[in-house]
């Protein structure tokens, strides 16, 4: 609720985020039965004949009982070809540790690892960090995360960093050879949370199809939009895209779904989410899934008929 005095009449507007709340126009708000879609920073501005005053912010939080916690994905590059994975945090910073792991695969039986990745992470167009070879000190981070250990010295890559919004990491190397390329949530399940994950990288046949996974904390379980787009691509200015994708996810052995052609009923949830929209009639695939907590999941991302060509993989928070 809002105090005010002055001379009336008074008019109210709520706010979130700075964005006028449609309706909103009494002296108090009420939120019932929030969700995670309703975090963020929540204030009024009152306002008479002789001008607007802005209350301060109130911050919401919503503590989800399940979340998305980690991403990885596994792929074969050329020498200098780029791996691109991206993450949206929403409800303010929170720490991520993103590794690029190639020498450290050799002790898995993958002989072919790359020897010697590169991590580069954007915020848009912009470098904010970069590690070639990852520091020793993030070792008690990997053992508190449950990821397995990197040998000393190796020429594996590692960031820590507390990041807010839509970031995007590069992997790449100067050799080529199999990476894994993981992102984990390094802080608390509180509203400062992962709510998009994705991957983009080129869709292969047989052992080179696009395969993701991702991680489900806490408990109960988790409404998720999980999209493979190869022609909404090509709008975005990418060559050689995936004409025709094929998604299946899979819980460990057991695939749980799969899809060839999106709904176009799940348009709604695209605006919902903030994912960009499809075309309708596209060939890109879409499913939205309830997913319980406490479980790793996996997305084979190939191209219907056998094609080939560059794909996004993207798992979305849906509140």
């Amino acid at each position: 609720a809002a105090t005010a005095t002055g001379a009336g009449p008074l008019a109210y507007q709520w706010r979130r985020n700075g964005v006028a709340l449609a309706g909103a126009t009494s002296a108090t708000l009420g939120l019932t039965a929030t969700s995670v879609g309703d975090v963020g920073d929540y204030s009024v501005v009152v306002t008479n004949s002789l001008g607007a005053a802005t209350s301060l912010a109130a911050a919401l939080t919503v503590d989800p009982s399940a979340w998305l916690s980690n991403m990885s994905l596994r792929t074969t590059l050329a020498a200098g070809q780029t791996v691109i994975v991206g993450f949206v945090v929403n409800g303010g910073a929170k720490d991520l540790l993103v590794r690029a792991v190639g020498p450290a695969l050799v002790a898995f039986g993958l002989p072919t690892a790359m020897a010697d990745p590169r991590l580069e992470l954007y915020r848009g167009t912009t470098k904010v960090a970069e590690n070639n070879d990852w520091p020793t000190a993030l070792a008690s981070t990997f053992a508190s995360l449950g990821a397995f250990p990197l040998p000393a010295a190796s020429r594996d890559a590692a960031l820590l960093q507390n990041l807010s919004g839509s970031h995007s990491v590069q992997a790449t190397g100067t050799a080529g050879g199999v990476v894994l390329i993981e992102g984990y949530d390094a802080g608390s399940g509180s509203g400062k949370r992962l709510v998009n994950l994705s991957a983009r990288n080129r869709v292969g046949t047989g052992a080179d199809i696009l395969i993701a996974g991702f991680y489900i904390t806490g408990t109960g379980t988790r409404r998720v939009l999980i999209r493979a787009t190869g022609p909404a691509l090509t709008a975005f200015g990418v060559s050689g895209a995936l004409a025709d994708p094929k998604l299946e996810v899979n819980d460990g052995a057991v695939r749980i779904a799969e899809n060839d052609n999106w709904d176009s009923s799940l348009a709604g949830v695209f605006g919902q989410v903030g994912a960009f929209p499809l075309t309708a009639g596209s060939k890109d695939s879409a499913v939205v899934l309830t997913l319980s907590a406490g479980r790793s999941y996996t997305v084979q991302v190939s191209g219907a008929g056998g094609g080939v060509g560059e794909a996004l993989v993207e798992v979305y928070e849906v509140p």
